[in-house]
């Protein structure tokens, strides 16, 4: 059956239980550059709850940014000698002669580090016999308790039809797979049958895939704190957004377990980000549990200080 919409994959695909127990072996994630050093956020905050194998892909400057914050149990892949050039000559240098509607984003994405979301992908389910890949500005505040049925599992945007038709159902920045073939067929789709970088193409993995979708306590990200007012005081942000946090985080009174969020975002997305990044931090200070004041700790003595000596980011608004 042919799924178009988003109501059409709500409708048909099952959702991913967070009820546990989990059966995830592995976590994978790129960092390239500066900006690589919010993988130091990602990895640490998965080490807080989880002690299994995150396998990381980076390039020279990538590693050295990261340091000694890259914790115990890490895999650490160096980028080959001229691949991610290889990769840059499949992509022109304006985005927009590829996807229209990258035309306006500047430098936002790249698309040639966006395809190294799969090598990464591919090694680890080879190593680990399955893997969820994350986005280096992922932020974990719950463990992942999946215990996975199903070879893939995405988290939809849950945004309007519209937004979907133009940027994907599903964010390619949080993609769970256990079958080893699959980050081959995403590598494919990305470069033959996608209208929006490496995300547009997700919507039609059930075609070959039976998937599962994340609940709306992962990866909750900018694309629903973006609507809200910006110049709401901090209860009302967090009571448009429907998360609260008291002895946790909670999202329409499930735990929340990611947040999408560049701390130190760019130019760009300061704005679209600040909501977020206020959410974000107002449930760390109001929550109670330890492994948020862990957490917190990190971003205040090591992520924040790192990030301003680094330049990572613009001057931003939100302070801790």
């Amino acid at each position: 059956m042919e799924l178009n919409t988003q109501a059409d994959h709500f409708k048909s695909l099952p959702r991913q239980s967070d009820e546990g127990p989990s059966n995830l072996e592995s976590y994978c994630t790129v960092a390239t550059g500066i900006h690589g050093y919010e993988a130091a956020l990602l990895m640490n905050s998965i080490r807080i709850h989880s002690d299994k194998k995150i396998y990381l892909l980076t390039d020279d400057l990538g590693e050295e940014c990261l340091g000694e914050d890259i914790p115990s149990n890490v895999d650490v892949t160096k980028i080959p000698d001229g691949l991610l050039n290889e990769r840059r000559k499949e992509f022109p240098e304006n985005l927009g002669d590829i996807w229209p509607d990258c035309a306006s984003w500047g430098d936002l994405w790249n698309p040639a580090e966006g395809s190294l979301k799969m090598d990464i992908m591919s090694k680890a389910i080879k190593g680990s016999g399955n893997t969820l890949f994350l986005d280096a500005d992922i932020i974990m505040v719950n463990p992942v308790t999946c215990n996975f049925k199903h070879p893939v599992s995405l988290s939809p945007h849950e945004i309007t039809e519209e937004a979907c038709q133009a940027y994907g159902i599903y964010n390619a920045g949080y993609v769970y797979s256990s079958d080893p073939e699959f980050p081959e067929f995403w590598a494919n789709a990305f470069r033959n049958d996608s209208n929006f970088l490496e995300q547009e193409c997700l919507g039609r993995v059930y075609k070959k895939y039976d998937t599962s979708l994340f609940s709306e306590a992962h990866n909750y990200g900018l694309w629903k704190s973006s609507f809200s007012n910006v110049d709401s005081n901090k209860d009302q942000l967090l009571t448009e957004l429907g998360i609260s946090a008291g002895d946790d985080i909670y999202l329409n009174r499930k735990k929340m377990v990611s947040f999408h969020a560049h701390l130190k975002p760019k130019e760009a997305q300061q704005y679209i980000s600040y909501n977020l990044v206020r959410a974000f931090y107002e449930c760390l200070n109001r929550s109670t549990k330890e492994t948020h004041k862990i957490l917190m700790g990190f971003i205040c003595d090591t992520f924040l200080p790192k990030s301003r000596m680094l330049g990572l980011g613009e001057p931003y608004p939100v302070t801790v």
